[in-house]
């Protein structure tokens, strides 16, 4: 049975900058994933970021302009070519996107035996 995968939109925190007060600006990165029903994943190279850093010339103030609805948007867009695309029978172009970790708890997840991975990672950095 060929494995039937589903495009949907994620999205991470990201410091897109610093504000005049030294403060970070946390924002949203959107992006989409396609997910197989046992968990294994894909991700997209676009990512649409949701805030944008802006200088003011006169005076060098930092402000951020709110991009989220935009950048949501696109993702969303993309996320419904994708599926159409999947659909229709079409194939992921590889150049487009690189595997991820599966998701957590699935089949996949298991099989690939990523909780062991990562406890040996945090045993080697430790």
């Amino acid at each position: 049975m060929k494995a039937t995968y589903n495009a949907y939109v994620a999205s991470d925190l990201y410091n897109a900058g610093y504000a005049c007060d030294g403060h970070p600006f946390i924002a949203d990165c959107y992006y989409v994933l396609v997910e197989n029903e046992a968990g294994r994943r894909f991700r997209h190279n676009a990512t649409f970021n949701g805030a944008e850093k802006l200088i003011c010339e006169e005076t060098g103030d930092v402000r951020f302009a709110n991009l989220r609805e935009e950048a949501s948007g696109k993702a969303d867009r993309l996320a419904a070519r994708v599926n159409a695309a999947l659909q229709a029978g079409r194939a992921m172009d590889s150049s487009c996107w690189y595997e991820v970790d599966p998701a957590y708890g699935s089949d996949e997840y298991v099989s690939q035996g990523t909780e062991a991975q990562r406890c040996f990672a945090e045993k080697q950095a430790g």
